[in-house]
């Protein structure tokens, strides 16, 4: 599973839609939408930064899998 499939997964299941997300982050619906898509792959700093102004946890993301492209077996 890539990094924008899983934040995709975990904003929904919180049913917020990205403009939620800007909101309460300050990081734009468009940036969110490339990330969730797998155009472009935050930082650490700014993933770890946006899963806290949410109260997500960053273990959320911390998960090994075969073939991910966050953690590259």
């Amino acid at each position: 599973m890539f990094l924008g499939d899983r934040l995709r997964i975990i904003r929904e299941s919180k049913q917020m839609s990205q403009g939620d997300i800007e909101k309460r982050t300050a990081m734009l619906r468009c940036y969110l939408s490339r990330v969730e898509c797998g155009h472009t792959v935050p930082s650490v700093e700014t993933l770890e930064s946006g899963l806290r102004r949410l109260g997500f946890p960053c273990t959320s993301f911390s998960t090994r899998e075969r073939g991910s492209r966050i953690y590259p077996n």
